[in-house]
Formats: structure tokens, sequence, C-alpha cells
């Protein structure tokens, strides 16, 4: 609930990536006000701009900094990362506003508050954290290298952790076999024949499993000829240059998905089925399925007819995940477990792979394969 005076912000954008926020001007509306512990030190021009890149930007310019360095300053952040700042400071300001603070100028109270409506809210303390970093990055606190290292706000985080202790979730809720049996059924099977919907969700789950990457990185994958080779055994697929890792290191950015093909000439009819699990064979007619109306180089696209063909953001891919996840389930008659999400999907593959501590030998050649481990195996 809502404590007292202060009201939290009902706008759910401090809790991930959304869509850059409209820079509105607006006249400062109270004087200069002071923390507790000191004043505060950020740049109070007659109007404010209540976008955070430039306010952050006047912090930078009263240091005397030139435009040229403060853009490379500015692009020390990714992208989704600025998007998350800047929602967090856009609910700031929204409960600023309500609550009567200057959000230009907040007191360490007035701070903690906020932090706390937000812990009332079911904020998590993580989220709590990120929120603190990006007020960080254009309030400042005379005495203070950054708001975070003021030992109220770290008690503070550290109070929320023991109170809200995170939940480690140590197993998918969901079962990684039953998946892939219905990876190799109706409705996602013949691949040549079902829809596009059921196509898109199978190739995204298989890469996804197959992969254990992010699913930030698999929406930077490219079917650019250098970016997408297909291989007799194998497919090779590489993220656009363009794109930024989580880790944005050289060897983080040269890493490449190397997904060999699986029973690729099948005798037995149970490499028959398992045949259907081939990362490369879906791949390959997915590409095929949507040369026809594609209208970026980004692998994965949209197959909703208001936006066709256009690359779809990792939300979207994250979306598919869980809804490949749940349709497998629904389609064996079993019910949908809870709690799944999109990230489960690496844990599933690594767990998998951690509990089959056995070599590979002949993968197509286990003619009496009664579960999809040999498909974890080999792809592990």
């Amino acid at each position: 609930g809502t404590d007292g005076g202060t009201i939290l912000a009902k706008k759910t954008v401090v809790c991930g990536s959304q869509g850059a926020v409209d820079p509105i001007t607006l006249e400062n509306p109270r004087p200069q006000s002071t923390v507790s512990t000191g004043s505060n030190t950020t740049s109070r021009p007659s109007m404010v701009t209540a976008d955070r890149l430039e306010v952050e930007r006047r912090k930078l310019v009263d240091e005397h900094l030139s435009t040229r360095v403060i853009t490379t300053i500015q692009a020390a952040r990714k992208p989704s990362t600025c998007r998350i700042y800047n929602a967090t400071w856009e609910t700031f300001r929204s409960w600023c506003n309500k609550a009567g603070a200057d959000y230009m100028a907040p007191s360490l109270a007035e701070l903690l508050e906020f932090l706390q409506d937000g812990l009332d809210k079911g904020l998590v303390p993580n989220t709590l954290r990120r929120q603190v970093a990006a007020l960080a990055s254009v309030i400042s606190w005379k005495g203070y290298k950054s708001i975070s290292h003021h030992p109220r706000v770290r008690s503070f985080l550290r109070g929320a952790t023991n109170l809200h202790p995170p939940v480690i979730h140590r197993y998918p809720t969901w079962d990684l076999n039953k998946v892939l049996v219905a990876l190799t059924r109706a409705p996602f099977e013949p691949i040549q024949t079902i829809n596009l919907h059921h196509l898109t969700l199978k190739v995204a789950f298989l890469i996804a499993i197959t992969s254990a990457r992010r699913i930030s990185e698999l929406a930077a994958l490219s079917v650019r000829r250098d970016l997408c080779i297909f291989h007799l055994d194998r497919v090779v697929l590489r993220t656009d240059p363009s794109f930024i890792p989580k880790i944005n290191s050289a060897f983080h950015r040269a890493q490449e998905l190397i997904l060999p093909t699986f029973c690729s000439k099948p005798s037995h009819p149970l490499e028959v089925q398992w045949h259907r699990l081939d990362v490369r064979r879906a791949l390959k007619a997915y590409i095929h399925r949507t040369a026809p109306f594609r209208k970026t180089e980004a692998l994965f696209i949209s197959f909703q007819p208001s936006t066709q063909g256009n690359k779809v953001s990792s939300t979207t891919i994250g979306r598919w995940l869980r809804a490949a996840i749940a349709k497998a389930y629904q389609a064996q008659s079993l019910q949908v477990p809870k709690g799944v999400t999109a990230h489960s999907t690496r844990s599933a593959a690594t767990s998998a792979a951690w509990a089959i501590q056995a070599p590979i030998l002949d993968i197509c050649r286990a003619a009496a394969w009664a579960s999809p481990t040999p498909f974890i195996r080999h792809y592990k």
C-alpha cells in the first residue's frame, strides 16, 4: 500500500526496457534544496528539462567538458540501459511532482521514501539498486562520489535484501524433454506445412536451447550471408557487428554459434523422429518461408500482419520462448507450469548438459533412443 503522504507513480517502466521518453521542458517550481548531509550539487539552470540525458549533459558541461567528450561519455551505457535509466527518471520525476518534492534536488528522506514506496509495491531489491544507479547519473550530493555511497542508502538496500531475499531458481519449472518431444509432433510438424507462427516458435526455441544464449543475442542474429553460413553438417550464426553484448569484450563480440546437424541421415524410425529437432533443418525452413516478405537482415522477424517482415525485439523473442513451452505442454494435454521465463531456456540447456557427463560417441547411431537425451548431449 501507499505510505502516508507519498505516492508511487503507477508506471511499469521502472522494471524493464521501454521506448524513449519524450523530452518535456518545465520551469523549475522550487528553489534549490539541501540534503541533510550536505547541499545538492546538481546543475540548476532557470529552465530545467525533464529529459535525463539532457540533465546529465548539463552536469558534464558544468565540469567544463567539451561537447565531443560529453558525447563519448554518454555513449558509455548501452541503449537498453539508457531506456531503463530514462524510464526510472520519469517515474521518479512523476513521484516527486505528486509528493511535492523537488526532483532535481531531492533530500535523503525523499529519496528513501521513493525507494520504500517501490519496495511496498513489490519491486525487488535489484530493481531498487538499478533505480539508485539511474538517479545517481543526474543527482549528486555534496560530500559523496555517488548517492549510492550514502550510508543510509546502502543500509536501506541491505535491509531491503534481508527483508526480501532473492528467490533462487535452481532448475526450470518446466521439463525440457517434454518440450522436445512435442516439437517432433503436431502442431510443430510437418515443418513444410505448419503455419508460420508455430514454425517461428520452434526455430526460436531450438536456437535458444542449443546455444544457451541470451535473448538479446538471439535478437541480434542476422541472415546476412557472412553472418548466417550453412554447411553440410552445421550452421554457423554470428550476431550483427553493431550489436553490443552484455559483456562488451573482444572475446564476447567474436563468439559465434556453431550448431551441428542432428541425425542428418536417419535410418531408424526414432532417428527420423529426432531429426525433426535438427536446428539446421528448422532454420533453413524458416529463412525460406520468410524470404518473400522479409524487410530486414535480422534473423527473427514478425509474423503479425501489421508488422510482418520487420525485426522483432528481444522482448518479443522472450515471449515466443514462453509461448513455445506453453504450446508444447498444451499439445500433450499437460498443465502449463507456472513461472516459465525466457531466461530459463539457458538454465535448462546448461543444467541438462551438466547432468549428462558422457562423451559423444556417435549420436545418430543410437537406434534405440527412448528420450531426447542424445539431442541434449549432442548440442551441449
